[in-house]
């Protein structure tokens, strides 16, 4: 029997929850030795043994076998809660409060007042004491029920903060219910017996389809005088049973063969913890017993990645993104952990790409605004984007001695020069370091950051230019608009070498589609003429016209949309849209 207690029948090894487990040719055989009675009637002789023997064990009058955790939860409170107006108070991440569908509001009209641990572990006395309601104001539902839970996501609530808990329920009359669903991990790894945690409770709730391995059930402990009123209770919530008797005897069955094999679950869980520190995950909870909760977010892969790669192994886990929680019970063997840690190292060793989000978050503050909101006045004040932003220069690929990956690549590009390896870095202090933003060896195609990104749902045909863009004529014409609207035909000779051999030439206004900042140049000779016109006209300003103030706007308006300033937009917007691609690869 001993060899039959690992054995497990599915052709997989499933770490999603202990539910998981499946009856074994040993369970079978002891359900064939069922007693075939009713159980509405309590005629079962196999249902009654069953509630003897775990009455007995947890120190208590009576027991009620039934179908589910949920129902021996919602009956026990229930029957502690009969007399609205009322409240229970609860562990904001328990099971009752979570995942049984508002039972308790829904069953025993009831309010609910959920409380988060000071300690992020368990509750403590404090934390009770503090957010009692006493029977001393009308308008307020006073407590007449606390509900705990041991174990809670695989930690243990120690016996002494239990006994404190108690002390200060018997001082105020309230009821005292446990959802030990398992109880029977937290009683094996402290050692302490399910007699001793179970006398501080009125109710206790012990599944047994989790750790223990039935097929199914769950069993309530109490009084006398509990039980049956949970008994009537389990009828009208439409949980009585007939021929029970074959769950029970799986029931038992596994309490007596599995429940001693719970310490080598918990060595298993803390195999793998240890191997989850190893490859840089993170565990969010005390291992105690048969839990681990994992975030992934720094071993450089998700739990995606983790469960696409186990089920080639045979084995389910669940989670998304960063988060996981792995749960072992008696048919995980050494083998399937083996296994699973083979898995971990293999994700750790491949080489993946890590950004910095970061990166692009500094580049948004650096941008102008006017790119988003042309009608935001603050973007006047946005430094523009250079060609030294961060967004281009605090990336960096991994120096020789952090990567030996980064050497055989560069033994790939012979003509490569050691200083390109890093772009030019931005004068800006406040962004991220180098050290924070780095590329590492990926096996996809590697990224070349000279190429501007191209989001595949843009058109291919390029969009086509203004005349003036492409023809130098058309921007010395400008110029000359620029002189007349200022009635400065003299002061023009002296900026009469643009239209000579110095004249703005198509290496300067670039016609290519592939935009550059050299675009700059010739928005910068306007904005030149433009400055030396308005330094000559303001004398004059108090005997302007009104015509010659629409003449002066237009020619603003003019030089704001000019070619080579909507060219510099243009870029800036490029290499945001790149830095939202390195966002997205991230």
């Amino acid at each position: 029997m001993t060899g039959s207690k690992s054995v497990n029948p599915l052709p997989y090894s499933d770490f999603r929850s202990d539910t998981a487990t499946a009856p074994t040719p040993d369970m079978f055989a002891a359900m064939m030795k069922t007693s075939l009675g009713d159980d509405v009637y309590n005629e079962d002789d196999s249902v009654k043994k069953l509630e003897r023997y775990v009455a007995t064990l947890c120190g208590h009058e009576a027991a009620l076998f039934c179908s589910s955790g949920t129902m021996t939860n919602q009956l026990a409170h229930r029957v502690h809660l009969c007399n609205p107006p009322q409240s229970a108070m609860v562990d904001i991440r328990s099971h009752v409060f979570n995942y049984e569908a508002g039972g308790i509001s829904f069953h025993s009209q009831a309010a609910v007042y959920p409380i988060m641990p000071s300690n992020n572990k368990y509750l403590t006395v404090e934390d009770v004491a503090s957010r009692l309601v006493l029977d001393v104001d009308v308008h307020y539902a006073p407590t007449r029920a606390i509900s705990l839970e041991n174990t809670l996501n695989g930690t243990i609530m120690p016996i002494e903060e239990i006994e404190r808990i108690r002390v200060l329920t018997k001082e105020h009359g309230i009821k005292l219910h446990l959802d030990g669903a398992r109880l029977w991990h937290a009683s094996i790894a402290t050692g302490i017996s399910m007699k001793e945690y179970c006398s501080h409770f009125d109710t206790v709730s012990l599944c047994l389809s989790k750790g223990i391995g039935a097929p199914i059930g769950s069993i309530l402990v109490g009084s006398e005088v509990t039980i049956k009123k949970a008994r009537h209770f389990r009828l009208l919530f439409g949980g009585g049973w007939r021929q029970a008797g074959l769950l029970a005897e799986a029931a038992l069955w596994g309490i007596k063969n599995n429940w001693p094999t719970m310490e080598d679950t918990h060595r298993r869980a803390k195999w793998l913890e240890r191997v989850f520190l190893q490859v840089g995950c993170q565990i969010t909870n005390p291992v105690d017993t048969n839990m681990v909760w994992v975030d992934t977010t720094n071993a450089g892969f998700t739990v995606d990645d983790l469960i696409v790669e186990l089920a080639k192994k045979g084995i389910k886990i669940s989670g998304s993104g960063c988060q996981a929680r792995v749960v072992l019970h008696y048919q995980i063997t050494d083998e399937a952990v083996q296994q699973f840690i083979e898995v971990l190292r293999k994700l750790t060793h491949t080489p993946r790409m890590r950004v910095n989000v970061d990166l692009i978050k500094t580049s948004m503050l650096e941008h102008p605004h006017s790119i988003y909101d042309e009608d935001n006045k603050m973007a006047l004040s946005s430094p523009p984007l250079s060609p030294d932003s961060p967004i281009l220069g605090q990336i960096q690929t991994l120096s020789k001695d952090q990567s030996p990956s980064v050497n055989r690549l560069e033994k790939k590009s012979s003509d490569s020069d050691a200083e390109d390896e890093v772009l030019p870095r931005s004068s800006i202090q406040n962004g991220p370091s180098m050290k924070q933003c780095l590329l590492e060896e990926s096996t996809e195609p590697a990224l070349d950051i000279n190429e501007p990104y191209q989001p595949t749902s843009r058109r291919s045909t390029p969009r086509p230019m203004s005349a003036s863009y492409y023809e130098p004529e058309r921007m010395t014409a400008r110029v000359r608009e620029v002189e007349q609207a200022f009635g400065l035909r003299k002061s023009f000779s002296e900026h009469e070498n643009l239209a000579g051999d110095n004249a703005p030439s198509p290496r300067m206004i670039r016609t290519t589609q592939s935009l550059d900042f050299q675009e700059i140049e010739a928005r910068t000779v306007i904005e030149q003429l433009a400055a030396a016109a308005a330094e000559q006209q303001r004398p004059q300003t108090a005997v302007s016209t009104g015509g010659d103030k629409k003449k002066v706007n237009k020619i603003q308006y003019r030089l704001a949309h000019n070619p080579a300033s909507k060219a510099f937009k243009r870029a800036s917007v490029r290499i945001v849209r790149w830095g939202s691609f390195l966002n997205r690869e991230a």
